[in-house]
């Protein structure tokens, strides 16, 4: 019989930010909104690392923009959510938006949904006020993300929203870093260890 352990620390609803060790080019530097973690495994969208050379009218198979009479502009920027199904969307967006599509409920009051009608609806005007979207996501086996916390290949954070929505990609990780009163500048008097990650 098995049983789940009632002390694991959850970091559903928090940050990851890559510790200055990781050189692999898919995790350095990133930071990763974690959907879901227990015992079983983990999931995380990495929200500052947009796709390269990539948009939404080359994702869908149809012409988002003439079937919408798009009103919205500029068209939504496209991350590159991780390595695990990398031709799979993810739609993470407020709850100030009423539809019929499928959606999670997920930590600090957002949803998560793989429905590409939501994107029409975002590129017609008609979404959710904030939204992020990427393509693939980041993912753990059993106990895996607890093993590379102990070793120090990531750091956890406390969410903040609003960086998770903000355009300014490039200064998500070091402001995530910041929030933890850590500041890049002093990043090379820190002891990390030298073992990276691979989630």
């Amino acid at each position: 019989m098995n049983f789940k352990n009632t002390n694991y620390n959850s970091l559903a609803g928090k940050f990851l930010i890559a510790s200055p060790i990781i050189s692999d080019p898919r995790f350095a530097k990133c930071l990763i909104y974690m959907i879901s973690d227990d015992e079983e495994g983990s999931m995380g969208l990495i929200v500052n690392k947009p796709a390269k050379n990539l948009t939404v009218e080359q994702i869908c198979s149809t012409n988002i923009k003439e079937e919408s009479n798009i009103t919205y502009k500029p068209d939504p920027i496209v991350y590159y959510g991780g390595p695990v199904e990398i031709d799979k969307g993810f739609i993470l967006h407020t709850k100030d938006y009423e539809n019929t599509y499928e959606s999670t409920a997920i930590k600090n009051n957002l949803l998560l949904s793989s429905n590409i009608k939501i994107l029409k609806d975002i590129m017609s005007g008609k979404g959710p006020s904030k939204f992020f979207f990427a393509m693939g996501y980041a993912g753990w086996d059993s106990n895996q993300l607890a093993k590379e916390l102990k070793v120090n290949t990531w750091i956890e954070a406390n969410l903040d929203v609003d960086t998770v929505f903000s355009k300014n990609s490039e200064k998500k990780w070091e402001n995530a870093l910041l929030s933890i009163g850590i500041n890049t500048k002093s990043l090379s008097k820190l002891n990390f260890s030298p073992i990276s990650g691979s989630a």
